[in-house]
């Protein structure tokens, strides 16, 4: 409701500026400059300047639109501040909740700031309480902090400080503005100063939106980068092995055949049953890539193919227990979903050692609900997964980052000796 007040504001006095504006130049197109009193040229300059700070206001708008480097954002913003509101110096402000401080990301004059997020300062205020303040005697406020001045020789007169929050409420930084050059700040002053607050809002939070983005692609670039890398230990320890074993064995069955022909058969035939073997491992690796029966049947019938395929492995028994969901989803979906019952089911056999895995695929409201259940050595949740990438291995963050980017829910409950259990949760819609 505030900001729709101050847009409301803002548009009728752009409104009455333009009208005065209009109003003016017809005066001049139809009277002698000379002829004009005193009082109407003093009348006619008073709404002009406001019509040139809404200007003003409006053309700062659309270049940070265009300006894509963010400390020249928040260094025009600060510029801005100093002109708009006929003052000597800006700063603004950015939270930083990790060190519990507030930093000058943005300041006209002098060097980096730095203030105790719960220290005694005008700006550290705002930003704890978020009440824009305007204070025309610094020195007789208590809030305010004189060591600055102390050291720079600056005197501080007055001072307007402004919340910047972003469009979630979160406090992310504060706008300050220093010695108005007519003594104290206007009440007229704070509208343009929260204006300016909210387009620093907007450019942080792009910051922050920004950073977050690079940091979804990392781990994006992480996981696939496992993939890749357990899908070439695959090939190297396995069917690459396996070839040029096969290809060494050949040239010695060549060699015996000119002497012992039934032995050299006897090693071919060993040979075409390790090439079998090795067939098999490669159908493992394309199935594990992109299942053919996931695109034909859905989740469900690829959850019953991995049990069937992975039966036996390590000497777990493996069973798709109850498997009856017949919801189709995209195929983006349904392959981030199966990514995540392969690792959980591969964990068990491998790395939880257990006896008894389960796989079930069902519906359950407006969901469909895949669970992988063991009874194997389990694990410690939350250590695991706090050291889990500097041990070098990303199986469980694959998990998270595939659920996290189909929209599903994932939960793991283990702890060491009793099994683990896998549950994801994939909304309809």
């Amino acid at each position: 409701m505030k900001d729709s007040s101050e847009q409301l504001a803002v548009s009728i006095a752009i409104a009455r500026a333009t009208r005065v504006r209009r109003a003016v130049i017809l005066m001049a197109s139809v009277t002698p400059r000379r002829s004009r009193p005193i009082e109407q040229e003093s009348a006619a300059v008073a709404p002009l300047s406001e019509a040139k700070q809404l200007e003003t206001l409006l053309e700062l708008q659309r270049d940070l639109a265009l300006e894509g480097d963010i400390d020249k954002v928040l260094l025009r913003i600060t510029l801005a501040a100093t002109t708009l509101l006929d003052a000597e110096r800006a700063t603004l402000y950015v939270v930083d909740q990790t060190r519990n401080e507030i930093w000058s990301q943005a300041l006209t004059e002098g060097r980096e700031i730095r203030l105790p997020l719960d220290g005694q300062s005008l700006a550290a205020e705002v930003a704890r309480t978020g009440a824009l303040l305007r204070i025309d005697e610094p020195y007789a406020d208590p809030r305010f902090d004189p060591s600055v001045d102390s050291r720079t020789g600056y005197r501080t007169r007055s001072i307007l400080v402004v919340p910047i929050d972003s469009r979630d409420d979160r406090r992310i930084g504060i706008l300050q503005v220093v010695n108005h050059a007519e003594g104290p700040f206007r009440p007229e002053d704070e509208r343009y100063a929260v204006s300016l607050a909210t387009s620093a809002g907007i450019a942080l939070e792009y910051v922050q939106l920004s950073t977050d983005l690079a940091a979804e692609r990392l781990r994006v670039v992480k996981v696939g980068e496992e993939e890749r890398h357990r899908l070439a230990r695959d090939l190297h320890d396995g069917v690459a092995q396996t070839l040029a074993n096969a290809a060494l064995g050949i040239e010695l069955a060549q060699r015996r055949a000119k002497q012992d022909v039934p032995g050299a058969i006897a090693d071919l035939g060993q040979l075409r049953g390790r090439l079998l073997e090795s067939q098999k491992g490669l159908r493992d690796i394309l199935f594990a890539l992109r299942p053919l029966v996931l695109e034909d049947g859905g989740l469900g019938a690829a959850a019953r193919a991995l049990a069937e395929r992975i039966n036996g492995q390590n000497g777990s028994h493996v069973v798709a227990r109850r498997v009856d969901a017949e919801r189709r989803f995209a195929p983006e979906v349904e392959a981030g979903a199966f990514t995540v019952i392969r690792e959980a089911a591969n964990n068990a056999i491998k790395t939880g050692r257990a006896a008894e895995v389960s796989i079930d695929v069902y519906e359950d409201g407006g969901a469909v609900v895949a669970m992988v259940e063991d009874n194997g050595k389990g694990f410690d949740v939350a250590s695991t997964l706090r050291d889990y990438a500097s041990r070098g291995s990303l199986g469980l963050l694959q998990m998270r980052e595939s659920a996290r980017l189909i929209g599903a829910q994932l939960s793991l409950d283990s702890s060491p000796g009793q099994g683990t259990r896998v549950r994801l949760r994939i909304p309809f819609a």
